[in-house]
């Protein structure tokens, strides 16, 4: 086949790989919304507090797994692979037997009970093969199965809810862990099930910029999505932290949508990488236009927002969601730009934006009111944006020929 039809059907597939995945993505997105909208009427800003700083722990428990989920992108499903199970499961219980040992004072230190902890921290034990073979799964580009585990867990979690506000009612909590752990189980069997037949990908050697940014960005991924929450819990009232937890549940829509669009991009680099400043751009096209109707809605009906996806109890807060909003967006750039890093192996974006989350943590760390919480957020978002754009573009700079060696167009 000519390079003309080769680029074609290159692209072709980036783009049903995209519709794919981004229709998935929707779809769970608003099972997401239902399950924010359920719990926040059902029980109110205190209680919505308790479970994002318990969903949120969850997730600081879970800091490796977008590592993980990068590295088995990066290798594909291997011959032999067995020790990669066994290590992933090994790795899910030393995690829970730690956030067991822990759970006292992790107790104290968000006002949350230490059995709900335990509790809800036993999901990881299976959480790391999960995110493993659904790596597997996104390698190998079967996107219509990834898209399909996406919303099925996310329907899975509003089963959860449901039944832990109707049957559970007496104590909804424990049974929204209860059932959230189920739930894991099953996604666990089903995405073993899924990737039964998946293609084998040859060993490559893996140079070490390419380990450095996928180690980097996972984590970098794994903190930008709990931190914040996280000490809103330890520092706000009770109240304000579940004001602040409705708050980012609105504002990750979109990072959650556009990691998609970025993880397709990196599918389709690792593909074609003589391509990839095209999937880049168009990549980054697409996480604008989405940023775009984004900010325009909360924009124009941040009051109307809030109260369709939490409820007229979370109104009060409604002023922060346009601040926020902003900070999300360039949250959603910068995960666009890291995750190019990853896909050809260059550090310096990544570096970039370890930086401005230090920063950002580290500001974090001093605010004790949910207004210095929302603009620090802003503030060190918008600056880690500038910082990695700086460093993409004179990178990009310096990686150009000289005049006299360009091509003629």
């Amino acid at each position: 086949m000519d390079t003309i039809g080769s680029s074609r059907l290159d692209s072709k597939r980036f783009w049903t790989d995209n519709a794919a995945l981004g229709l998935a993505t929707i779809v769970a997105g608003l099972f997401n919304s239902a399950y924010s909208v359920l719990l926040a009427h059902a029980l109110g800003p205190r209680a919505y507090g308790w479970i994002g700083a318990l969903n949120n722990l969850v997730s600081l428990f879970l800091l490796p797994l977008p590592i993980i989920g990068l590295g088995a992108i990066r290798l594909g499903k291997q011959e032999r692979q067995g020790w990669l199970l066994a290590a992933t499961l090994g790795m899910g219980l030393a995690v829970f037997g730690i956030a067991a040992a822990l759970s006292g004072r992790m107790s104290q230190t968000l006002h949350v009970p230490h059995d709900l902890i335990i509790l809800f921290a036993a999901s990881t034990i299976l959480n790391f093969a999960y995110a493993l073979y659904v790596g597997f799964l996104k390698r190998a580009r079967r996107y219509g199965w990834v898209g399909f585990l996406l919303v099925m867990a996310s329907l899975l979690a509003v089963a959860a809810v449901a039944g832990s506000v109707t049957v559970g009612h007496a104590a909804p909590i424990a049974w929204l862990g209860i059932l959230q752990l189920t739930a894991v189980v099953l996604m666990f069997i089903l995405v073993l099930w899924t990737s039964r037949n998946l293609p084998v990908i040859p060993p490559t050697r893996l140079e070490p910029a390419v380990v450095a940014t996928t180690l980097g960005v996972g984590t970098l991924q794994a903190i930008w999505g709990i931190s914040d929450v996280l000490f809103a819990k330890a520092r706000l009232s009770a109240i304000d932290a579940g004001f602040y937890t409705g708050l980012s549940t609105i504002g990750q829509a979109l990072p959650f949508v556009v990691s998609s669009l970025a993880t397709v991009m990196l599918t389709a680099i690792l593909d074609a990488p003589d391509r990839r400043r095209y999937y880049l751009g168009r990549t980054m096209a697409a996480s604008l236009g989405l940023a775009v109707l984004f900010l325009g809605v909360l924009m124009a009906f941040p009051a109307e927002v809030v109260r369709l996806a939490l409820g007229e109890a979370f109104v009060p807060m409604s002023h922060y969601v346009q601040t926020y909003s902003l900070a999300m967006t360039a949250l959603a750039v910068i995960l666009v730009l890291t995750t190019y890093g990853v896909a050809v192996g260059a550090y310096l974006p990544m570096v970039g934006a370890a930086l401005g989350t230090g920063v950002w943590v580290y500001l974090l760390a001093g605010s004790h009111t949910m207004a210095m919480l929302v603009d620090r957020t802003a503030a060190a978002m918008g600056g880690t944006l500038a910082l990695v754009g700086l460093v993409f573009l004179l990178k990009r700079q310096k990686s150009r020929p000289p005049e006299g060696d360009r091509p003629a167009v």
